[in-house]
């Protein structure tokens, strides 16, 4: 944007932003993301607004009556919990297949531009005027980004660590088609120990809700306790320590069932390792996207029980701007339904 453009939109008043929320926290990062993204360029009003599906039926027939649907208000009612601002949004973003109808209604309703992060699940693309994915859908409303939305303060890489040599080590769970057995567990804790050793590292380890007691117990058991640095076994004293973990770490090994632990290692401008059980089937898109991520240098992806023999990639790939792209595209749309 040139500095007159950049000076001119600085002068126009706030813009009001809808976010819609189905209190994923995924999903919600994700729409944040988008909401940061344009804050770096215009002034924002942002309203959140919690929705709560009140009825799947509703959903599922709106989803296949989009296009003929006349009674926003009346549909709204009828498939969601939620309260309204008064006001009509310039902009509505949202994450999350429960907020897909609601963001496509509200739309209608107050002729707002509006913005979705994700697969569209079947809805038509005609009520959307951007969908953001990291994999093409074939669209004509879709734009590919090469890194998911994440929120401000997570999208640009990390200060270079100092300091011992220290590897952080992201802990998921059973979820999106992963699913973790004692034996891999075991295997983690030596490939970690093993790669540990090689590097010259410590570890700095933090487990989250997925990962469970039992997962926990069978880690702390079978890693030398000389080889980490730090630990968070959430299930006993949860501690959010992911940022500062990763911003003392000079690399990063983290579980593949978590798209968003994924995003924001690899935002992190760290080379990262990212590794999966024996059973492992995550669908079509988080497939392609691990996958994409790979083929561009960004990580090295690994079986769980050969992380031993993994070697961390050079990352000579630079993180690219997101931010910039995601206002980029989102100014245009503002601009163009003026």
């Amino acid at each position: 944007m040139s500095t007159a453009k950049t000076i001119a939109a600085r002068t126009e008043p706030p813009l009001s932003v809808w976010l819609l929320s189905d209190g994923a926290p995924g999903h919600l990062s994700q729409s944040r993301g988008i909401v940061d993204a344009l804050a770096t360029r215009r002034e924002v009003k942002l309203t959140t607004i919690d929705l709560k599906l009140r009825s799947s039926m509703w959903k599922r027939l709106g989803r296949l009556c989009l296009p003929r649907i006349r009674d926003t208000a009346g549909w709204l009612a009828r498939t969601y919990t939620l309260s309204l601002p008064a006001g009509r949004p310039a902009l509505i973003v949202s994450s999350g297949a429960n907020t897909l109808l609601a963001n496509a209604l509200l739309a209608r309703q107050h002729a707002a531009t509006n913005v979705y992060s994700g697969t569209l699940k079947g809805y038509d693309p005609a009520a959307f005027d951007c969908v953001f994915t990291v994999v093409a859908l074939g669209v004509a409303c879709n734009h590919v980004l090469p890194l998911p939305p994440v929120p401000g303060e997570l999208a640009h890489p990390l200060p270079a660590a100092g300091g011992e040599p220290l590897i952080a080590v992201l802990v998921g769970g059973d979820g999106a088609g992963y699913v973790f057995k004692d034996a891999d567990w075991r295997a983690f804790a030596d490939g970690l120990a093993a790669l540990a050793r090689r590097e010259g590292a410590r570890l700095l380890l933090t487990s989250s809700r997925r990962s469970g007691a039992a997962a926990e117990d069978l880690l702390r058991a079978s890693l030398p306790p000389e080889l980490l640095a730090d630990a968070v076994w959430w299930s006993q004293a949860p501690r959010k320590v992911m940022r500062r973990f990763l911003g003392a770490a000079s690399a990063i090994v983290v579980t593949e069932d978590s798209l968003s632990m994924v995003a924001e290692s690899l935002y992190s401008g760290r080379p990262v390792i990212s590794v999966s059980p024996a059973m492992a089937q995550p669908n079509a898109n988080d497939g392609a996207a691990l996958q994409g991520y790979a083929a561009r240098g960004l990580l090295a992806r690994c079986p769980i029980d050969r992380l031993s023999e993994a070697r961390f990639p050079a990352r000579n790939t630079p993180i690219p701007d997101v931010q910039a792209e995601i206002a980029d595209t989102v100014l245009a749309l503002l601009e163009r339904a003026r």
